[in-house]
């Protein structure tokens, strides 16, 4: 399944949840496609009965990998709001699109993204019992940071062994060994 096709299964999905939940009034669908301003919205409302930041940024994250133009509109809105999103489903998906954006080469991150990214990362994974995928996506997000910031490698690979000295769950033990195995290859030196 292409980008497209994620897109327009989880647009239709997106309005058939908002039409049961009786929120087709604050669809961010019309007409012409989109309303991303109205969509970004939606993402960091505090209305948690119905979940629908949550809904609203699982159908985001199918709208920008089919809509790569919109990316920075998207990225600047979710850095900035980061801290409006506390549902951890939310943060796990907040988390792949920040790693999309980090990862594309047609968008560049400001010093100022940088690090509010860094700091995201470092709060969801020393915050204790923070879901699994939000974890992972941290450690991930740290890692493709390092790339950029030789400082974070040290603080990160001090955290992922603190992990794996405590205790956890399988995923996390895989992703954090997988990380570390990536940041001692790359300090070695090339012959």
């Amino acid at each position: 399944m292409n980008a497209s096709e994620a897109y327009q299964i989880q647009k239709t999905r997106f309005m058939l949840w908002l039409e049961k939940h009786e929120l087709a009034d604050s669809s961010p669908l019309c007409d012409k496609g989109v309303d991303l301003e109205k969509l970004l919205s939606l993402c960091v409302v505090e209305q948690t009965k119905n979940n629908l930041a949550l809904h609203a940024i699982w159908f985001l994250e199918k709208y920008v990998l089919a809509h790569k133009a919109d990316l920075p509109t998207i990225f600047d809105f979710l850095v900035l709001n980061r801290l409006r999103i506390t549902i951890e489903g939310a943060q796990r998906i907040l988390g792949n699109i920040y790693l999309q954006a980090l990862k594309s080469s047609s968008y560049t991150t400001t010093e100022d993204q940088d690090e509010e990214l860094i700091n995201c990362g470092f709060d969801w994974l020393t915050t204790a019992d923070k879901s699994i995928a939000v974890v992972a996506n941290s450690i991930e997000l740290l890692y493709t940071m390092s790339l950029r910031y030789e400082w974070i490698k040290e603080s990160l690979e001090s955290e992922i062994g603190l992990l794996l000295e405590r205790g956890t769950t399988p995923a996390i033990r895989s992703r954090g060994q997988k990380v570390l195995k990536q940041l001692h290859r790359k300090q070695k030196p090339r012959s």
